[in-house]
């Protein structure tokens, strides 16, 4: 019998949540701060773009919200596969206890035997049946999670660049940015930001 526990979420943290997102939004006079060229024979100095980026993987892993869902989805992810083990077993030990009747005899007629036979079959597919609906919940719940994960996000983006005024934040995915000067990278400051929005926010409460 083929493994009943298959899962689409198998590692379960949400790096996949935003792939990329791009903010785009209304200019008001730019961030002002300098940056020198590189070389020492330059003595250019000019002030960086309106722009900064935002690593995503360095974000998911340190944004206290996405730690709290990834753990969430962890729970369900163990309970569900918890209860499905346990289901297994029970299916697997009735089967076995079929078999050792059979090879004795032990059944009274041919149809009682035939008739164990097709109730372990039926509760095999109850059981693949089941299978299927609990790895749905879990992928509609990982989508859930993930989609409210990078709205929140988004939100909390716009609200922290009224201030800052960047006319495009980035998100970095592996190598999606080749290169960027430091001074373009906010990660560390966002991070800082969207944590202690979400220490204040009653999604930072424990769920009852």
């Amino acid at each position: 019998m083929r493994n009943i526990i298959h899962y689409v979420v198998e590692g379960v943290l949400l790096i996949a949540v935003i792939i990329l997102f791009v903010l785009v939004l209304p200019g008001k006079g730019g961030s002002t701060s300098t940056a020198s060229t590189a070389g020492d024979d330059s003595d250019v100095v000019g002030k960086t773009l309106p722009i900064a980026y935002v690593d995503v993987d360095s974000l998911l892993q340190n944004y206290n919200y996405a730690i709290d869902l990834n753990e969430q989805m962890s729970k369900k992810y163990e309970n569900s596969r918890a209860n499905m083990t346990e289901k297994l077993r029970r299916l697997q030990a009735e089967g076995a206890e079929f078999q050792r009747k059979y090879e004795t005899n032990a059944f009274l007629s041919r149809e009682r035997a035939e008739a164990e036979q097709q109730r372990l079959l039926k509760k095999q597919e109850e059981l693949q049946k089941l299978e299927a609906e609990l790895t749905k919940e879990l992928a509609d719940e990982q989508t859930r999670m993930n989609e409210d994960l990078r709205q929140t996000i988004i939100t909390q983006l716009r609200q922290y660049n009224k201030d800052k005024h960047y006319h495009i934040i980035y998100g970095k995915i592996n190598e999606n940015i080749i290169y960027a000067e430091n001074a373009y990278n906010i990660t560390a400051e966002v991070i800082d930001y969207l944590n202690r929005q979400h220490a204040v926010s009653p999604l930072a409460r424990p769920a009852n």
